[in-house]
């Protein structure tokens, strides 16, 4: 497994971590001022990131995130993704996007998902 499949592996596991040990997991994937955008918000460093996970886990319980592909160039990475449910079944796919720092412990230092879709057989409102 390359680094950027762990560290990208390593940060989906952080949506669906326990709430006592979140932080501490975004920590160790993340630098203290990360930026998190997505369609729907926009956030700064990982106390803000980590309420957000938080309210995702609340909205979504049972769900987690599959890391599919991981792509990276240049500092800076691709994942595909697919968001599981507690059944086990593809929920939701989509493609983020990281900028990483150059020296080692390579941390995420932006986060963007780039790309969200749904299974075909699912209306599109129901996002």
């Amino acid at each position: 497994m390359s680094d950027q499949q762990q560290l990208w592996d390593n940060y989906a596991a952080c949506w669906s971590a326990d709430s006592s040990r979140r932080l501490t997991a975004l920590g160790e994937v993340a630098v203290g001022d990360v930026t998190y955008r997505d369609p729907g918000t926009e956030v700064s460093g990982l106390a803000e990131l980590d309420a957000y996970m938080g309210g995702f886990a609340g909205a979504f319980p049972g769900h987690r995130f599959r890391i599919d592909e991981v792509l990276d160039h240049h500092d800076r990475s691709l994942a595909r993704w697919t968001q599981v449910g507690p059944d086990g079944k593809s929920f939701m796919t989509g493609v983020s996007s990281a900028v990483h720092l150059g020296r080692p412990p390579r941390r995420c230092d932006r986060l963007l998902p780039a790309r969200l879709t749904t299974p075909a057989d699912r209306p599109r409102n129901h996002l």
